[in-house]
């Protein structure tokens, strides 16, 4: 049985907690101390009964409520558990109704919780815990046997109520006795009966002839029983005469065969070596096969030779084919860039020769201009200078033109207006207004400022400031007229188109300057950036701009056609290699210069050597399964004799002979080792039965000192010629008991007969009396005894029963534990039991060293031992129930929590496992096993699947 969901609803610290899809090998719930792990184990545990109503068991909030789904016998089932109600389950689907008790067959209550369900904390509620001997008998008393455990009460039972009545020896003279009332009183009653008898010559007759008869009798009883003796002794004798005569047939057969020998051939290999002739037949016409189609297919040679060149460069060859498919991309890739790179030569060339005609589409000429010495703004900047400057000289050039045209009006009109007398006086005008002269001064200092440095545009605007304040008082002479107002208008025009005309020309002669000095510096930068020389001033920005445009394009070009040039010749180094690679083998048509001419031809070739490989790695790979396959069977056949070697030259008629050889031989063995195994199986029989003391009683008159048994059954065999005849013997012994038996009745009989007239003779009311006070006493002298008798008799057959039970269990159980402590412990070749089997004092066994008690084992290891008991039991259980360990390797090293998750691994192929813990390491132990393994967090009494050991580990590691 295996749980596939499980559902508390209500159990201690568990509301609506969920395991969903459990995996049916083990299960590993990880959480920090007081998550809940203890309460889901005591879970686990109401399972086969319900929920008692002990002390231990955490209460519930409303109602226990537990839901299951689990799969049994490859059935699924709903188990619902609710209150202390008993368990009810039932079918999901068409499985057969069952109950509680179908799933945990005969696993107790008291099994189950100390087997499947047990902490190493309830182990140390007991100090010092599992060291303690006696608490380790209880634990594995109760939990591995079960009821087995509670016999030694029974026994207890049955002898305290013998010495309650008899005391240890039943002597009824012993006063505290409860034997010794009704004794007295019979003992008292007869010596009343004989006080009371006056003996006379009848009753003395009466009492002779009596005697006689019971001597008779106990002779008769005597001869019954050694006749019985000799009955029994014939009945054993007749059940054990065929055993015995096949122990001396076989003991005759075997007496020349060494055993060592016989046990030491691997009759067990047989099997294998049969699995490895047809693996060898197998492989040889494998091989066969791969030759033949490496011969029929090969593209390049069918040779030998060739054969042995493709496997001796087949690394190289591999890597190569690996390389072809990229190798033919790279082809077409280079080819078209190459054309693309044509392509953008022609139109480079085509753009030189647009730009400048007599270039004839050279990358010579723009080579010669150093494209990169003058930034391109900075011969623009040169040529929007000039072109500015001229513009506003000519701007100039008109406005004189106009300014002069218009003084001589002026000066004509100015003509006619004066006349002979003339008033002139003094007066004092603003000529500017002051915030005028202010703006003049800092637009002035401003733009010097800029062309020079701060300083000295500033002081130019201070002298421009001060020139126009001390413009503002000073004084003019004005001539007036008596008519002066036209007059003097003419004439201020006229004055002020002088002053025009002359900042104009002056400005005009700088500019005139300005545009010489920048046409020089143009015509030095186009000489020295090596443009044509008669470019025209305007156009050599706009020229030299594309000059830089194509120089930086042609850079590109050159860049890109340098990275074809340099990946083409890496092309052509990795197309030698297998050129020259290939040039052992084949001609090839190809042309390190000109990798990109006959590619295909070369590649094309590399894909027949490939495919060739592949042939020859085939039939390389059969010739090495062949190979294993001689050695595997030279394996066995040298474990059997080592002049039967083979190896991989050895012929295949010889290989086939030396494996028949084991085969007969093998089979002689086998039915060597039969005989000795029923040699031992009925030595065993025979021993066993003569080990009884049932049977050494009766054979003891037989026996001479300290002969063996088995001679004493074989002396005694000798006399009969078969079991019929032994039949015959029993028939007479039967005969003459049963005529003795008749003779004992009669005799018996005879004497109640005289007993009645002896007590006739006696005086009949005080006889009365004493038998009164006889029957009385002995009635509860026999009430007494019998019950004393009773109890003595169960007392030992328990004690008997218990010893062959616990025998039985307890030996298969220790041999078990055994071989699961060595595989922990490595340290320890097993364990035994030292002493009574119901002491439980185990010994942990070492190799050539003392061995070890549970009381000096460390806690460790005497916790492995306990573990290995109990993984033990539980594999001997004819039911597979899930298995909870609440942190059973705590206190393990990493190498025995490995090994312990080893023994686990085959624990789950028959169980499922809950392992439950609070330790990152015991995580990271079952992820390092590869066992198969689901994680599940639990903290709070609730659930939560975890993907991966390293989620867990991590959740558990930060609590």
């Amino acid at each position: 049985m295996y749980l596939n969901k499980l559902r508390i609803d209500d159990f201690g610290c568990f509301r609506n907690a969920r395991l969903e899809n459990l995996d049916d090998n083990l299960v590993v719930i990880g959480g920090p101390q007081r998550a809940g792990k203890t309460t889901f184990m005591q879970t686990l545990r109401q399972f086969p009964d319900g929920v008692d109503r002990g002390g231990d068991i955490p209460p519930a909030t409303d109602e226990y409520r537990i839901d299951a789904e689990l799969t049994h016998e490859g059935n699924r089932y709903r188990y619902v558990l609710t209150g202390h109600a008993s368990p009810s389950i039932s079918p999901i689907g068409d499985g057969p109704e069952i109950d509680a008790e179908d799933i945990f067959g005969p696993v107790t209550e008291r099994q189950y919780r100390n087997l499947y369900t047990i902490s190493l904390d309830e182990l140390r509620r007991l100090p010092p815990g599992i060291d303690d001997s006696e608490d380790l008998a209880r634990v594995l008393l109760g939990g591995a046997y079960g009821d087995i455990a509670e016999i030694p009460e029974v026994e207890a039972e049955f002898s305290d109520r013998a010495d309650t009545i008899g005391l240890t020896k039943g002597n009824p003279n012993t006063k505290t006795s409860q034997l010794y009332d009704p004794y007295q009183t019979v003992r008292d009653g007869i010596e009343a009966r004989k006080e009371a008898s006056q003996q006379v010559d009848e009753y003395r007759s009466v009492t002779r002839e009596l005697s006689e008869k019971q001597s008779e009798q106990a002779n008769i009883e005597r001869e019954i029983e050694r006749r019985q003796r000799i009955r029994d002794r014939l009945n054993i004798l007749d059940e054990l005469f065929d055993p015995v005569q096949q122990v001396e047939t076989l003991n005759a057969q075997l007496e020349d065969i060494d055993q060592d020998v016989v046990e030491e051939f691997p009759t067990h290999l047989a099997d294998r070596l049969e699995h490895f002739e047809e693996q060898f037949e197998t492989a040889t016409t494998a091989l066969t096969e791969a030759q033949q189609e490496f011969a029929q297919e090969a593209a390049i040679k069918a040779t030998d030779e060739y054969y042995e060149w493709l496997l001796e460069h087949e690394t190289q060859i591999e890597s190569l084919a690996e390389n072809q498919k990229l190798w033919a991309k790279t082809v077409d890739q280079l080819t078209k860039r190459q054309d693309k790179l044509e392509t953008r030569k022609r139109d480079l060339e085509r753009d030189i020769s647009s730009l400048y005609s007599e270039w004839d589409q050279s990358f010579t000429h723009i080579d010669e201009i150093e494209a990169n010495a003058v930034d391109t703004a900075q011969v623009d900047d040169i040529a929007s200078t000039i072109e500015d400057l001229q513009a506003e000289h000519d701007s100039l050039e008109e406005s004189l033109d106009s300014d002069r045209t218009r003084k001589r009006e002026l000066e004509s009109k100015l003509a006619g207006m004066e006349e002979e007398h003339e008033e002139t006086k003094e007066i004092t005008v603003s000529k500017r207004k002051p915030a005028l002269i202010a703006g003049l001064a800092i637009v002035a200092g401003t733009g010097v400022g800029f062309e020079a440095s701060p300083l000295v545009g500033g002081l130019i605007g201070l002298g421009i400031l001060g020139a126009g304040l001390y413009a503002i008082d000073s004084t003019v002479s004005v001539e007036t007229t008596v008519d002066a107002d036209p007059y003097r208008e003419v004439k201020s025009q006229v004055a002020t188109l002088n002053g025009d005309i002359k900042a104009d020309s002056q400005r005009r002669s700088e500019l005139e300057k300005e545009i010489t000095e920048k046409e020089a510096e143009l015509t030095e930068l186009v000489t020295e950036l090596g443009l044509p020389e008669e470019l025209p001033a305007g156009d050599v920005a706009e020229f030299y701009e594309q000059v830089v445009e194509l120089d930086e394009q042609i850079g590109a070009f050159r860049d890109d056609r340098a990275d074809w040039e340099e990946e083409k010749a890496e092309f052509a180094a990795e197309l030698e290699e297998a050129a020259t690679l290939l040039d052992d083998v084949t001609e090839v048509s190809w042309i390190a210069e000109d990798p990109l001419t006959d590619t295909n031809d070369l590649l094309s070739t590399l894909e027949g050597v490939a495919a060739d490989l592949e042939l020859a790695q085939k039939a390389r790979r059969v010739e090495s399964e062949r190979a294993d396959r001689i050695s595997d069977i030279d394996s066995v056949l040298s474990k059997w004799d080592e002049e039967r070697s083979v190896e991989a030259d050895t012929s295949d008629d010889q290989i086939l002979q030396h494996i028949q050889a084991f085969k007969d031989e093998a089979e002689r063995v086998g039915d060597l080792e039969d005989a000795f195994e029923d040699y031992e199986q009925l030595d065993t029989q025979v021993t066993t039965r003569l080990d009884t003391p049932s049977a050494q009683e009766v054979f003891e008159p037989l026996r001479d000192d300290d002969e063996p048994w088995i001679d004493v059954v074989q002396e005694a065999a000798a006399e009969y010629v078969d079991t019929d005849a032994i039949a015959d013997d029993i028939r007479e012994q039967n005969s003459q008991i049963d005529e003795l038996e008749n003779q004992r009745e009669e005799l018996r009989e005879a004497c109640i007969e005289l007993e009645q007239r002896q007590e006739e003779l006696a005086s009949e009311d005080d006889l009365q009396e004493a038998q009164a006070q006889i029957d009385e006493g002995q009635v509860e002298f026999e009430r007494l005894g019998e019950a004393y008798a009773v109890n003595r008799i169960a007392e030992r057959m328990v004690k008997q029963l218990h010893e062959r039970l616990m025998e039985d269990v307890v030996h298969s159980l220790v041999d078990d534990a055994s071989t699961i402590f060595s595989e922990i412990t490595k340290e320890y070749d097993g364990i035994e039991l030292d002493g009574d089997i119901q002491e439980l004092e185990f010994r942990a066994l070492r190799e050539n060293k003392p061995a070890h008690g549970v009381g000096e084992l460390s806690r460790a290891t005497a916790e492995q031992l306990f573990l290995a008991v109990r993984l033990a039991r539980i594999r001997q259980t004819d039911v597979s129930l899930p298995v909870v360990l609440d942190d059973a390797a705590t206190n393990f090293d990493p190498s025995h929590m490995k090994r312990v998750f080893g023994v686990v691994d085959e624990l789950m192929e028959t169980n499922q496992v809950f392992f439950l813990t609070c330790h990152p390491q015991c995580v990271r132990t079952t992820a390092s096993n590869g066992l198969s393994t689901q994680y599940w967090s639990l903290n709070e009494g609730q659930f939560t699947r975890q993907d991966t050991a390293n989620g867990l580990e991590q959740y558990l590691s930060a609590d």
